[in-house]
């Protein structure tokens, strides 16, 4: 008969926040290429993990040296509010959200990445005339990424 193993004291986000855990997870996030992780316990306190030779910088993972696509100044971006698959249209309807040249107005949806069942809308942060998309039905995006370009209203 083997012995149960036995939870460590105290709750996963204070598990998490041990150092020698963080460590181990900056180490593995490494191997895997990934530059950082957010992880927000369930009291809504976010930890931020930052992998890599830059990680004892207090700017680590901002600023010029991410890798994140840069727009001009001119257009604002829709971007991804969740990893998944991009989905032009949401599957139960006939027609895109939005098309290339059209006006749209804040908060309207443009476009949905899909995760399994679960489908959720990419908005217009403005008003202003749609003028890109920056990636392609059923591309793969990240959390965050820019989907959409938007020239603002005048």
């Amino acid at each position: 008969m083997t012995k149960a193993r036995k939870r460590k004291s105290g709750s996963l986000a204070e598990q998490i926040l041990d150092p020698a855990t963080l460590e181990k997870i900056a180490f593995w996030l490494e191997q895997a290429g990934v530059g950082s992780i957010e992880i927000e316990a369930g009291d809504g306190r976010l930890v931020r993990i930052v992998a890599g030779e830059d990680a004892t910088s207090p700017d680590a993972g901002v600023g010029p040296a991410a890798s994140v696509p840069t727009e001009p100044a001119t257009v604002r971006p829709a971007k991804a509010p969740i990893a998944g698959h991009f989905l032009p249209m949401h599957p139960a309807r006939n027609a895109a959200e939005s098309t290339i040249g059209a006006s749209v107005f804040p908060e309207q949806i443009v476009g949905f990445v899909r995760v399994g069942p679960l489908i959720m809308p990419i908005c217009a942060e403005g008003a202003g005339t749609l003028d890109a998309c920056i990636v392609e039905s059923g591309d793969l995006v990240g959390y965050g990424d820019t989907v959409f370009l938007i020239e603002p209203a005048q």
